[in-house]
């Protein structure tokens, strides 16, 4: 797991509908990035619902997730394309409301072999979600659990 202080390290996944990349370029200012599988993916819905009434000015706080995908093979891919679509299309028809661009607010990051999620030291994220709290590209608090959410707006405050 990366380590309060440190840097994310490499790492670079396209985004969902989007085709946004998600890297560590994302977040050279204040930045949370989840990192999170299938049955995990309500922690980083949490964490994305409180940062965004905290902060819902576009640009305040870079938002994105990174969810593991790797059980999601072969004919089971369709079947998470078609719902990684139906998400971002929610996702960002409340984006529009608010009068954010949903391709720059909703960014959900495809992990289709697990080497992101590994490479950010997330070696179980259908069990555990985690989220980084980013400050000029260093991580400055490293979230997870129950209160997750709650975490990361007090990390940000």
């Amino acid at each position: 797991m990366v380590s309060v202080g440190q840097p994310l390290p490499a790492f670079s996944v396209l985004a969902a509908v989007s085709g946004r990349t998600v890297s560590p370029a994302l977040f050279a200012g204040t930045g949370v990035l989840v990192v999170h599988g299938a049955k995990t993916a309500d922690a980083a819905k949490e964490v994305s619902k409180a940062v965004r009434t905290k902060w819902p000015q576009p640009g305040a706080v870079a938002l994105a997730t990174v969810v593991d995908l790797r059980a999601f093979a072969g004919i089971w891919k369709k079947v998470a394309e078609a719902q990684l679509k139906s998400t971002y299309e929610k996702l960002a028809a409340k984006a529009k409301e608010a009068g954010m661009d949903p391709a720059e607010q909703v960014l959900i990051g495809t992990d289709w072999d697990g080497a992101a999620s590994q490479t950010l030291g997330v070696e179980k994220p259908d069990e555990e979600a985690v989220a980084y709290v980013l400050q000029g590209g260093k991580v400055t608090a490293v979230c997870k659990g129950k209160e997750m959410a709650a975490a990361v707006v007090a990390a940000l405050t």
